[in-house]
């Protein structure tokens, strides 16, 4: 997995989808029309439109749903008050806002997860 960076604040949902299909965050933004803040329905129709196979929808962290799926996407609610997306893959946070955080996610609270299923 290859760290991409949101080229600006609202780009993390197309970031992570540039992640996961190897396709650059240009080509993630024309093919999704839109370079502003993205919603969970909007993730699941790029994903379906570039064939990659997922879950058929969030799942909130809760005691009986602990731990997300090693490849998933993340809602975070920041510590900075916005909620935004994370990719998490083999144990490592892909963060397109403050880059790859291994151990701890310290950057906001993990509400949902979104598993990804590779091939």
């Amino acid at each position: 997995m290859e760290l991409i960076m949101q080229p600006t604040f609202s780009t993390c949902g197309q970031a992570c989808i540039a992640m996961i299909t190897g396709k650059t965050i240009e080509e993630v933004i024309k093919d999704m029309k839109t370079d502003g803040p993205t919603s969970i329905g909007q993730l699941i129709e790029i994903l379906d439109y570039y064939n990659i196979k997922h879950a058929e929808k969030n799942v909130r962290i809760s005691k009986k749903n602990p731990i997300s799926s090693e490849y998933s996407i993340l809602t975070v609610h920041t510590n900075g008050g916005y909620t935004h997306w994370v990719l998490y893959y083999n144990g490592k946070y892909y963060d397109p806002e403050f880059g790859l955080i291994e151990g701890k996610y310290t950057k906001g609270k993990i509400t949902s997860f979104f598993s990804i299923y590779d091939g």
